[in-house]
């Protein structure tokens, strides 16, 4: 029972309190560019040696509603307009929170820590350039109950970065800077 007891407090303590640091705010002049862009074009996102990179990937450009269709590569029976490629995975740092786990949350564990996508977009055919897009970002994350504090901050959330709409947001708009490239291979 002791044991069931703390294991719960370990979860809560460091399940439930941690912060992460959200991208740059981005401007109103690229929140409208972003809302006036859609491609039509189909995205299917080759497999990476690690697939949970793939289905981020797919799962966050989904998300940004840029394109018509994004879906595993292997789903397509034709050729889609692009192949999304990982071109690096990105994770967070490895930590064993022990002070914090030791008072139970009082003291916090805060590590630097990367957050994005980076991939790059193949056009299938005619073969072209590879379009890279680079979002990434660093800051702080903590974990403990001052995690709940530092979630005040406009600039910091409670949980997870990219489950916030301006994660999403941010991804969108370094596809859409390069909207021009993109554009080449649409029909």
């Amino acid at each position: 029972m002791c044991q069931a007891t703390f294991a719960g407090l370990m979860l809560l303590t460091l399940g439930g309190c941690s912060s992460e640091t959200l991208p740059p705010t981005l401007s109103e002049g690229q929140l409208k560019a972003i809302a006036a862009t859609h491609f039509k074009a189909t995205v299917g996102v080759r497999q990476y040696n690690a697939q949970v990179y793939s289905d981020y990937l797919i799962n966050y450009l989904r998300k940004t509603q840029l394109f018509d269709e994004v879906a595993p590569l292997e789903s397509f029976q034709t050729a889609p307009t692009f192949v999304a490629r990982v071109d690096r995975g990105i994770y967070g740092t490895a930590t064993i929170p022990i002070f914090t786990a030791i008072t139970l949350g009082i003291i916090p564990t805060t590590v630097d820590e990367e957050h994005g996508l980076q991939f790059s977009l193949v056009p299938s055919s005619p073969p072209g350039t590879p379009i890279a897009i680079r979002f990434s970002y660093k800051g702080p994350s903590t974990l403990g109950w001052w995690a709940f504090y530092r979630a005040l901050s406009p600039n910091e959330t409670l949980g997870s970065a990219d489950w916030r709409a301006r994660f999403v947001q941010s991804l969108a708009w370094h596809i859409v800077e390069h909207e021009k490239e993109i554009s080449v291979y649409l029909k």
